[in-house]
C-alpha cells in the first residue's frame, strides 16, 4: 500500500504538464497513468523480494514496465470514445479491468519463476482480485476527483483521488500476493476422473461414441439457420438438438456410472475461485465478443449463411434470452469445455493441444454465422478452456458464457463503447 501511495503521489506531478500551454490532456494522463504503474510495479518487486523470492534486476524491469503499461492501455481508451457518465464508468471499468488481469497474470507467473513456494499453485482467485480492484480503483478515483472538484482546487482534488486508487489497488495487489501462495490446489494436477491413455485403451470406442453424440448434434443445428424460416419451428429443433439431447446424454452417463461427474467438469470449486473464475471469464469474453467483429469487420473470407428467425412472441423471445442462453451455457461447457477435454487428455497432455482443438471445435459449430463469428467463438472458447485448466471446474464458466451471451444478445453494452 505504502508502495503505491508512493506511486500516486510522484504521478500526480503529471497534472503539472497540463500549465504547459497547448499540451495534450492524453499524454499528460498517459505520462500521469505510467509513472503511477511504473512505481507501483517496482514495489511488487520489493515485496515479492521480501518474501523470499530471487528477484533480479530484469524481473523487475518486467514488473515495472508491465504495470506501466496496464495503466497506459488502460486509460488510452477513454480519449477516443464519449458518452453518458454511467457509459463512460462502465468502459473505465470494463478498460482497467482487462489490462488488470494481464497485470495480474505477468505478476503471479513471475512469483512462479522466482520463489519455490509458488511451483504449481492456481492464481486464477489472485488475478481475479487483481483485475477487479484496478477497475473499481480506476472508477473510484474518477467519482472521487470529479465530486471533491465541486469543494476544493482541482489539483487538490485529483490529488486525494489518486491516493485512493492507489489505496484500492495497493491492499488489494498484496492480498493477492498473500492469496498466491494461501491457495493449496495444485494448477497442474488434472481433476479427478480425466486419465491419460493411450488410444488402444479400455473403453476408447464408448468414449468415441459419446463425442459423436454430444458434438454432432451441433454442427448439424446450423442448418435451420438457413433453411427454418419459422420461429416456432426453429425453438423446437433448437431446443431438443442443442440443449435437451446432450443434456440428457450427460445425465445418463453418469446416472449409470459409466462415467464420473467429474468427467464434465463438474467439481467442487472454493467460493473465491469460482466467482474469479467467473469474473474473468466474463470480462474476457465481453471484450473478445464485444470488439472482435470490429477487427475482423472487413474479413468478408465468406458471408452469414443464415440466422436465428425473429421470434414473434415476447414471451418466448425473453423466455429463450434468460433460460434459454442459460441452458446454451451449460450444454456447451459440458461438451466443448469438459468432456472434451476429458477425450482429448486420453491422448495427450499437452494443455496447448488441448485448448487449440477444443477452440477450434467450438468456434466451428457457428460455421453457419460467417468466418468472423468462428473466429470470434473460438478465441472465447479457448479463454474459457484455459480457465477450466486451471480451475479444473465448470459451473463459473457457464455462469460466465451465461453473462456474455445474455450481455450481447439483449444489447446492453452497445459495441461502440469499445471502439468509436
Amino acid at each position: 500500500m505504502l508502495g503505491w501511495a508512493i506511486a500516486a503521489f510522484l504521478g500526480s506531478m503529471g497534472v503539472l504538464l497540463l500549465l504547459i500551454p497547448g499540451f495534450p490532456i492524453r499524454i499528460a494522463a498517459q505520462a500521469t497513468a505510467g509513472i503511477i504503474g511504473l512505481v507501483g510495479g517496482l514495489s511488487y518487486a520489493f515485496l515479492i523480494r521480501a518474501i523470499g523470492g530471487m528477484v533480479a534486476w530484469k524481473h523487475t524491469m518486467i514488473l515495472t514496465v508491465t504495470w506501466a503499461l496496464s495503466f497506459v492501455f488502460g486509460i488510452t481508451p477513454l480519449f477516443h470514445t464519449s458518452g453518458s457518465v454511467p457509459m463512460m464508468l462502465l468502459l473505465t471499468f470494463f478498460s482497467f479491468a482487462v489490462f488488470g488481469a494481464l497485470g495480474g497474470m505477468v505478476t503471479a507467473r513471475l512469483m512462479r519463476s522466482v520463489h519455490h513456494g509458488v511451483i504449481a499453485r492456481d492464481f486464477t482467485p489472485s488475478i481475479g482480485i487483481w483485475s477487479f480492484s484496478f477497475g473499481f480503483a480506476a472508477v473510484a478515483s474518477n467519482v472521487v476527483g470529479e465530486g471533491l472538484k465541486m469543494f476544493l482546487p482541482e489539483w487538490i482534488a485529483w490529488f486525494i483521488a489518486f491516493e485512493a486508487m492507489a489505496l484500492i489497488i495497493g491492499s488489494a495487489g498484496g492480498y493477492s500476493v498473500v492469496q498466491v501462495f494461501r491457495s493449496g490446489r495444485h494448477g497442474n494436477d488434472a481433476p479427478a476422473g480425466i486419465t491419460h491413455r493411450s488410444s488402444s485403451g479400455e473403453k476408447n470406442g464408448l468414449y468415441f461414441i459419446v463425442l459423436m453424440t454430444l458434438c454432432l448434434p451441433y454442427y448439424l443445428n446450423d442448418f435451420s439457420d438457413i433453411y427454418v424460416k419459422d420461429w416456432r419451428l426453429w425453438l423446437a429443433i433448437d431446443y431438443v438438438s442443442v440443449k435437451l439431447l446432450p443434456f440428457l446424454v450427460v445425465f445418463l452417463l453418469i446416472h449409470t456410472k459409466k462415467m464420473e461427474p467429474s468427467a464434465f467438469g463438474l467439481n467442487h470449486q472454493p467460493a473465491i475461485t469460482f466467482l474469479a473464475a467467473c469474473f474473468i471469464g466474463t470480462l474476457s469474453g465481453i471484450f473478445i465478443e464485444q470488439s472482435g467483429y470490429l477487427f475482423l469487420n472487413n474479413l468478408h473470407v465468406y458471408p452469414p449463411l443464415g440466422k436465428m428467425p425473429e421470434i414473434a412472441s415476447p414471451f418466448w423471445q425473453w423466455l429463450d434470452l434468460t433460460g434459454g442462453l442459460l441452458m446454451v451455457g451449460i450444454c456447451e461447457e459440458l461438451v466443448f469445455r469438459g468432456y472434451l477435454r476429458t477425450f482429448i487428455a486420453r491422448y495427450t497432455k499437452r494443455t496447448s493441444i488441448i485448448v487449440a482443438a477444443s477452440a477450434l471445435a467450438f468456434g466451428l459449430i457457428h460455421w453457419s454465422a460467417g468466418l468472423e463469428k468462428v473466429m470470434v467463438t473460438s478465441a472465447v472458447g479457448a479463454v474459457f478452456m484455459l480457465l477450466y485448466v486451471r480451475t479444473h471446474s465448470l459451473p463459473a464458466i457457464m455462469l460466465a458464457h451465461f453473462a456474455v451471451n445474455f450481455i450481447d444478445s439483449a444489447k446492453l453494452i452497445p459495441r461502440f463503447i469499445f471502439f468509436p
